[in-house]
């Protein structure tokens, strides 16, 4: 299994906007993608924080059963053509998503029943 955290930044005044297209991309994720064992989408909060998040900040929280598993997501057809249709409402770099990531090797914790939905 691996891990990614995973910092985006919506265009200020479209918050709303890019989390309801996000919502649809979790949506597609967890629909056809089964190798896709976890995907959990927040936004930041900015109190009590530190150091403190800008508002607009996304954070992901995600795990595929391999590093393989991941790449077929990041270049599969679900999420490709979702950015496609919606990079406009997120912070951009040279006319691309701009990112922080960072993979991790779980080696240890649980995801409680509850947490999910």
């Amino acid at each position: 299994m691996i891990s990614i955290v995973t910092k985006w930044w919506c265009v200020p005044g479209r918050e709303q906007e890019a989390v309801d297209a996000l919502k649809d991309l979790v949506r597609q994720v967890e629909e056809g993608e089964p190798d896709t064992l976890m995907y959990c989408l927040h936004t930041a909060v900015v109190e009590g924080s530190l150091p403190p998040p800008t508002p607009s900040e996304v954070i992901f929280m995600g795990a595929w059963t391999s590093r393989q598993a991941f790449d077929d997501h990041r270049t599969g057809p679900i999420f490709t053509d979702w950015l496609d249709k919606n990079l406009d409402l997120f912070v951009q770099n040279d006319g691309k998503l701009y990112v922080s990531a960072e993979f991790a090797d779980r080696f240890a914790g649980f995801v409680r029943g509850a947490a999910i939905g």
